[in-house]
């Protein structure tokens, strides 16, 4: 009966409801890879991408203005880079307006040994700092799968997975890399000043997933923070760590699901917050059913609500959230046939999902990375992705979704 509820309230809600995504002239060069998006906060959003060159790479910034993107602005280049389709350059906007970029790059010989560069700017990209890292242990070992919250206008808190413990390079299995015997992955963070400053580095988690993003955002009780966990028994459901009384807080599950698998699946949570509420999203294939957990916190972060599935038998995961007046939207991958789908999902503001659309077809493989959003306005938001061209090269597209939904459903 449950099951039936929800379907008429979707197909309710269908009629009257215009999800349309209208593809933009994308500002990334083909041989693109590994998009971001940062919304700006006045109608306007950054987008960032890795673009490969003669000497290396060159991590490349353009603006869009809620029609079109405007010129594209390097933010460094180099050799030896760490490019990956997981595991991306990003950029964060503090509420002072100051810009924090982070790249990664090859630190030794092993695959997976890479190091968190970082860099700062104070007029939109025009130009940027020295480069520096967050982290000072200096072990030839995986640092990256980045996300950062805001501590205050001008300081910023990052946190990172750091392998300094593991004793290599490598992952733990998932992709075919050798399994660490030497100790866990583990979850790091510290805090940046806008004029590139690191302090307060702390130890969060002790052994968690070894190469599922991660993600954080700020409350009015303080930062919380969401990753994959990994227990001794290989459970690697999602866990969370708040800011409580002056200090980082145990690790919590925000749901038991129950997922063990031997390896990363390479398949990290989203996360954002407004005032006290937070909302979630991630993936899972507990009792081997993959779908999408969406599920909402009203207390910043202590308890959550019973999750709510997406995409159950057909999900991919890969999601991504974004606020829409004052409701909340997700994304995620969907395997349909052959292919993949984009799929978009509108929850109310007591959680409950009164719309799914798909979006467009993308390739279910690596290729299409993992998709950002970015709220515009009321009724638009930016996506972007990566696709497969003409000669087999990637190329990160975009496109605005033109959103004319019904807040409200009747029960």
């Amino acid at each position: 009966m449950k099951n039936l509820m929800t379907m008429l309230i979707l197909l309710a809600c269908s009629f009257g409801l215009h999800a349309e995504l209208i593809e933009l002239d994308s500002p990334a060069s083909p041989g693109s890879l590994a998009p971001a998006l940062v919304e700006l906060g006045d109608g306007r959003a950054v987008m960032t991408w890795l673009e490969r060159n003669n000497a290396g790479h060159v991590f490349q910034s353009a603006i869009f203005d809620g029609e079109s993107f405007g010129p594209v602005s390097p933010i460094a280049s180099g050799r030896n880079w760490f490019a990956n389709w997981a595991d991306m350059p990003g950029l964060f906007v503090l509420p002072g307006g100051g810009w924090l970029a982070h790249w990664l790059v090859r630190s030794g010989p092993s695959p997976y040994a890479y190091d968190i560069v970082m860099a700062v700017s104070s007029d939109e990209g025009a130009t940027w700092s020295e480069p520096f890292s967050p982290h000072d242990d200096g072990t030839r070992t995986e640092h990256g799968f980045v996300s950062y919250f805001p501590w205050s206008d001008e300081l910023a808190g990052v946190v990172w997975l750091d392998g300094r413990e593991t004793g290599s390079g490598g992952h733990d299995g998932s992709t075919g890399h050798s399994h660490h015997d030497n100790g866990a992955m583990t979850l790091r963070t510290a805090t940046i000043g806008s004029d590139g400053n690191v302090s307060g580095e702390a130890l969060l988690d002790d052994r968690v997933c070894d190469c599922c993003q991660t993600a954080a955002a700020m409350t009015d009780a303080g930062p919380v923070i969401i990753y994959r966990g990994r227990s001794e028994d290989e459970t690697r459901d999602i866990w969370i760590v708040r800011w409580q009384d002056g200090q980082w807080a145990e690790p919590n599950l925000v749901h038991a699901d129950g997922w063990q698998i031997g390896g990363c699946p390479v398949n990290g949570p989203a996360l954002m917050a407004r005032g006290s509420e937070v909302i979630a999203a991630w993936f899972t294939m507990a009792d081997a059913e993959p779908r999408v957990q969406v599920a909402r916190s009203d207390d910043g972060g202590k308890n959550f609500s019973k999750p709510i599935a997406l995409g159950q038998g057909v999900a991919l995961g890969r999601v991504a959230l974004a606020w829409h007046r004052g409701d909340y939207v997700v994304t995620w991958l969907e395997q349909k046939g052959q292919a993949g789908s984009l799929e978009l999902a509108g929850f109310d503001e007591s959680g409950r999902v009164v719309w799914q659309r798909s979006l467009t077809s993308v390739e279910s493989g690596r290729v299409s990375g993992f998709p950002r959003l970015a709220a515009i306005d009321g009724n638009s938001l930016l996506a972007a992705w990566t696709a497969t061209i003409r000669g087999g090269v990637a190329q990160v597209r975009t496109g605005l979704i033109r959103l004319d939904v019904p807040l409200q459903v009747e029960p």
